[in-house]
């Protein structure tokens, strides 16, 4: 049975999230641009057996308020998460685990550095930071332009071309878990919420926002997931990922897309679960 859908007020605002699991250390899962936490849905069981999950949708996107007018930033996605982690009493065993996936691995960085401490462990599934949008990327957000755009990128057909573009195996998501995160895909709230973070780019940038250039400050074990056939986020980026986060290990699923955690959730969940309980002589390792 799925989880059920539960809402907490954090930074004033109504956020939807899922628990599951409650005999081991938690393990925060955070979502990509243009999702929810039901892009994790065929992972969630299988890690709750390891791990107290807690996955959650940011604000702007799922069934998270989607406040117009607000000032995104990095700063803000890392406070929400903390205070998060700190109402759900996940940080009071001392121990906190996170995965972020694409946008979500990003917003993890930004909470690591802006919040020391908060984490003991990383997972960051084809995770965004690494390329820089054009500052004219801004220019789609402009009202005569959005109005334009709106119409089209959530039309069903529109909006399935752009998923298939983030999967590279279709056929091994359930049918009503695709339809599920394509009725996500469509959703007018997120879109004003995509186009409100055009509008903030340069906040939302880890190297713009000076973020980038403290990755070396992390000190915690960080294992980086990435499909081989990500359209998305070109595998090439996994290698500047690596080297640019201190103490991390790269791990490449084969014959997979933009979304390893909806096509090979058994792999996916494997490499996390085994990375985060592994014996101190491997973390010690990877940091060494």
């Amino acid at each position: 049975m799925a989880p059920q859908d539960k809402y907490i007020v954090i930074g004033g605002h109504r956020h939807r999230y899922v628990e599951s699991g409650r005999q081991g250390p938690p393990m925060l899962l955070i979502h990509g641009i243009s999702s929810s936490l039901d892009f994790y849905g065929p992972s969630i069981p299988l890690l709750a057996r390891s791990f107290r999950v807690l996955a959650m949708d940011l604000l702007g996107f799922g069934g998270s308020d989607k406040p117009k007018g607000k000032a995104y930033s990095l700063q803000l996605y890392a406070d929400l998460i903390r205070e998060f982690l700190e109402k759900t009493d996940a940080v009071a065993g001392g121990t906190v685990y996170a995965t972020g996936h694409s946008m979500g691995g990003k917003y993890l960085l930004a909470t690591a550095l802006l919040h020391p401490g908060t984490f003991d462990k990383l997972v960051l599934s084809n995770t965004d930071g690494f390329i820089s949008l054009p500052s004219w990327a801004r220019g789609l957000s402009l009202p005569g332009v959005r109005h334009i755009l709106k119409p089209i990128v959530t039309r069903p057909k529109i909006a399935e071309k752009m998923l298939a573009a983030a999967i590279h195996r279709p056929d091994n998501i359930a049918p009503e878990t695709y339809r599920r995160i394509l009725d996500i895909a469509m959703d007018d709230g997120a879109f004003e919420t995509v186009m409100g973070l055009n509008r903030n780019l340069l906040n939302l940038d880890l190297k713009r926002a000076g973020l980038r250039a403290r990755l070396h400050e992390l000190k915690i074990p960080t294992l980086i997931i990435w499909g081989d056939r990500d359209r998305y986020m070109s595998p090439k980026i996994a290698q500047v990922v690596k080297r640019e986060i201190p103490c991390s290990k790269l791990v490449i699923i084969r014959d997979c897309g933009h979304s390893p955690m909806l096509e090979h959730p058994g792999e996916f969940s494997s490499a996390i679960t085994e990375f985060i309980l592994s014996e101190p002589q491997q973390e010690n390792e990877l940091c060494s």
